[in-house]
């Protein structure tokens, strides 16, 4: 089955904010209904594998992703059916950081503010789950891969919470990548860096 990742701007079911300063990544389970859309998330199971894509039961515990974060927050508003892995990392409120963002973390006091979900479509073509939680409320957010171009554009809800997916060639990014994601004409201070990515 083709990835069906659904632009979502509105309605989804959003936990409170993450960005709660010293909270712990932990391992998650986020679960789907039987259309793919996030409906909850809790601890994940003793020896669930980060970043594995199952089927599970049905109604709203349709299909589980077991991902490594602070809360549901970061779980991808719509699960990549057509695999059964995807690799999901912060977004934290950052203002500057490398190609690679590799002196990004989202441990201590850093705030974060949404993930990134990367699964691949094809042999050549990469997609990125964006989704945004808790920030500036109806406004129009760049997506960036770093030093490559960027992606497009999603605009967040009257609660600052939004997602959408993007597609990038796969070896458009090096070894390590990164995004970065910010409004439009924004001073320094707004902007979202992601953690590094590895192929």
């Amino acid at each position: 089955m083709k990835t069906m990742w659904k632009i979502l701007l509105t309605g989804a079911a959003v936990l409170p904010c993450a960005g709660a300063a010293f909270a712990q990544n932990r391992p998650l389970t986020c679960w789907y209904n039987d259309h793919a859309d996030f409906t909850s998330a809790d601890s994940a199971p003793a020896g669930a594998t980060i970043g594995s894509v199952g089927k599970a039961d049905s109604g709203d515990k349709t299909y589980s992703y077991t991902i490594l974060a602070r809360d549901g927050t970061a779980c991808p508003v719509q699960l990549p059916l057509s695999t059964t892995t995807a690799v999901t990392v912060a977004l934290v409120r950052q203002d500057e950081g490398s190609c690679t963002n590799e002196n990004v973390a989202d441990t201590g006091s850093a705030v974060v503010a949404g993930s990134v979900t990367v699964s691949l479509e094809t042999s050549s073509t990469s997609t990125a789950a964006i989704r945004l939680a808790g920030v500036t409320p109806t406004t129009s957010y760049r997506i960036f891969l770093k030093c490559f171009r960027q992606l497009g554009n999603l605009r967040t809800d009257a609660s600052g919470n939004a997602g959408r997916t993007v597609e990038f060639p796969t070896d458009a990014a090096g070894a390590v990548y990164a995004f970065e994601i910010f409004p439009e004409g924004a001073a320094p201070g707004p902007k979202l860096q992601s953690l590094s990515l590895k192929k």
